[in-house]
């Protein structure tokens, strides 16, 4: 079964006739249904033919098997499109996607830093590149689950969406119902869900056999997909999917074709009886809304949702029930919902709530992470379950006992009975480990945001006061091993540029192994005539010294040309409200009190020239006699610096970056004197 069933549910063609199609044209058709099955046997009889477009049959095969995650076919058949030669981006993209779920890190990766190179503005491709290199890293953790496949609960076909039901466990399937049922969804090929239960051999024993599966009450099952379900703790209610096709409702598109969207729907025990189950409220023809996740005590419902203004393709709200009214959706929030896809929640009985993400660093397709909530708003960061729970496979839909100790998931792993299998799994003992955590960033050109390659990052330990020299890659890409506790100052610098740096405590309280830098590093090119505007320079009325406040900024300035050998000039501008004779003798005082400055802190002076402007370059409308506010005059007093010559004209020595090695550790004082200063 297919996982992301919950954008699509269910494609019709809206209105009377056929057309007749290509064999390509078609599977196309075919595929804008979501009938995959059918598109499969149709492109296989089209590349069989001579005159067949094979490149196009090629992809659209692979992008079949994509969209029925059964990878292992997928990688195969996207491999056969790349040696066509000249895929598009979107073919790299998806090929790195199915070898990533394959379990195949080192060329995902590959692939991913490929397809990032041809679509610098799309990030997904970096950061999944980050997460294959987490995988491999997280193999050595020793695992804190035993599973094992329930075999007596599986079929050949897709089994999932486990909950607990008073002494049973009820479950989703498109299995087989009766030989002469012959109601078909073409996305799989297999039947509607229906919903099943299932007893264990001994009362409350989710992990060891279960007696004979059969198909929940009529009342659960219609004609087209039913399930997954959630109780509540007294099992008096049920929040169910299901899809529904009326005669005329259902959005259609250009093309006449009528998506019926997922739904969820609620029901009642009354007297021993579900009464009829009725729609949620929010359901409509927009968007979908599924997977409901019932709180034990009834209060909270969570669910997913593709609705417009989420963070990726589905993200998972919240609703709250007060005096038997549901609030509006809310958003879990960027902490839990990604770029990608968020789905299966579960709200444990202490509160924790698990679901699947393919967003999240994991091990490729959907993982299993929990969260716990702090606060009406606030989540902590999702932490990922690691293995045997999780594979590079799809693994998802998970419901975990009262006791937290055991429960059920659902994957498509090799290994299993069918499409989707369920496995039982429990808590081993906890062995205390600590991880290697890492921190990655990039390094950028200010002004394009381009990645600058080769450029040299200073991780300060600030504890020992040791440098580790990093090197970025052609993606100004960098990456290190960091202790959560700790504080690191982190500068970039690279030949030709202003350097940039932050300062960063990795927080103890996360679990994230893979964390991303606060901000990336911009560098500003240093090219001749280009003018920089020195911020906070200022002086008292009438006066040119140089105060205190002002020092910090020239400081920086100071910095700048110790590590680049540049030639400037430092300008002075004032505003309109003096003669202009007065404010060009003031503003020449200004820069030149200024350069003293500068030249005091060991520059030499032929590097450097006073130019006082007075009120000639004025950056507003405020000239004489026009009336302007405070804040209009101040943005025409500042201070400037320009580069007026360039490399090869300063011959003292200023900071060499190639002696820095990559790896290297250095103790800080062994840099030029304060070397991180500017980052304070």
């Amino acid at each position: 079964m297919n996982k992301f069933i919950f954008f699509f549910t269910l494609a019709i063609i809206a209105g009377i006739g056929t057309l007749a199609f290509g064999q390509i044209n078609k599977a196309k058709k075919q595929m804008t249904l979501y009938n995959y099955s059918e598109a499969l046997l149709t492109l296989n009889k089209s590349l069989q033919r001579e005159k067949t477009d094979k490149r196009e049959a090629t992809l659209l095969m692979a992008e079949c098997y994509s969209k029925q995650h059964d990878v292992q076919r997928a990688r195969e058949w996207y491999a056969k499109t790349i040696e066509y030669g000249n895929p598009n981006p979107a073919t790299l993209f998806n090929y790195a996607m199915v070898l990533r779920s394959c379990g195949e890190y080192q060329k995902a990766k590959e692939i991913f830093l490929k397809y990032d190179a041809l679509s610098p503005g799309d990030k997904r491709a970096a950061v999944m590149a980050g997460y294959c290199d987490s995988a491999v890293a997280w193999k050595d953790i020793p695992p804190g689950y035993e599973v094992k496949n329930a075999a007596t609960l599986n079929s050949k076909e897709s089994d999932f969406g486990p909950v607990f039901y008073e002494n049973l466990l009820c479950f989703t399937s498109d299995r087989m119902i009766s030989k002469n049922n012959n109601n078909k969804y073409g996305w799989t090929g297999n039947n509607y869900l229906h919903l099943f239960y299932a007893e264990p051999i001994n009362i409350d024993d989710f992990y060891n056999d279960f007696k004979e599966i059969r198909l929940a009450p009529d009342l659960f099952n219609q004609k087209y997909h039913d399930g997954p379900a959630s109780f509540n703790q007294n099992f008096t209610e049920v929040f169910i999917n299901r899809t529904i096709v009326y005669r005329d409702k259902g959005k259609k598109d250009q093309d006449k074709i009528r998506t019926h969207l997922l739904k969820i729907y609620n029901s009642e025990r009354k007297n021993s009886k579900w009464t009829e189950p009725v729609p949620f409220f929010l359901n409509n023809d927009q968007y979908s809304i599924g997977h409901p996740a019932l709180s034990r005590d009834g209060k909270v419902l969570c669910f997913v949702s593709d609705m417009k203004g989420g963070y990726g393709g589905t993200d998972i709200y919240m609703c709250r029930r007060e005096n038997n009214k549901w609030s509006q959706p809310v958003s879990l929030g960027p902490v839990i919902n990604t770029f990608g896809n968020e789905m299966f929640p579960f709200l444990a009985d202490n509160g924790d709530l698990y679901f699947a993400s393919d967003g999240h660093p994991g091990f490729g397709g959907l993982d299993i992470f929990i969260s716990h909530q702090m606060t009406d708003s606030t989540w902590l960061q999702p932490r990922n379950l690691n293995q045997p729970i999780n594979s590079s496979y799809d693994d998802f839909s998970l419901c975990i006992s009262k006791n937290n100790m055991n429960g059920i998931f659902s994957s498509n792993r090799p290994g299993g009975l069918g499409n989707d299998d369920l496995y039982l799994f429990r808590r081993l003992p906890e062995v205390k480990i600590v991880p290697n955590y890492y921190l990655s960033g990039y390094v950028k050109d200010k002004i394009t945001l381009k990645p600058i390659n080769n450029a040299t990052v200073f991780f300060l330990d600030q504890e020992k006061n040791q440098a580790l020299i990093l090197k970025t890659d052609s993606n100004g890409f960098y990456k290190t091993q960091i202790t959560p506790g700790k504080s690191y100052t982190v500068k970039a610098m690279q030949i030709g540029y202003i350097a940039d740096c932050y300062l960063f405590t990795p927080d103890t309280i996360s679990k994230v192994v893979e964390r991303f830098a606060p901000r990336d590093l911009l560098l500003d090119m240093l090219r001749k005539n280009r003018t920089f505007v020195l911020e906070n320079i200022y002086y008292d009325l009438d006066k040119y010294y140089i105060r205190p406040d002002a020092q910090p900024a020239l400081n920086k300035l100071v910095v700048i040309m110790k590590e680049n050998p540049v030639n400037i000039e430092l300008g002075s501008h004032c505003d309109s409200r003096a003669s202009d004779a007065y404010n060009m003798i003031l503003s020449q005082n200004r820069a030149e009190s200024a350069v003293h400055y500068i030249v005091s802190k060991g520059i030499n002076p032929a590097r450097i020239t006073a130019k006082g402007y007075g009120e000639s370059q004025l950056v507003n409308k405020c000239k004489n006699g026009v009336p302007c506010t405070e804040e209009e005059h101040q943005m025409n007093r500042r201070t400037e610096f320009k580069v007026i010559s360039g490399y090869d004209d300063v011959k003292e020595e200023t900071i060499n970056l190639s002696r820095y090695k990559k790896g290297e550790i250095m103790n800080a004082r062994l840099l030029p004197d304060k070397f991180f200063d500017i980052c304070k």
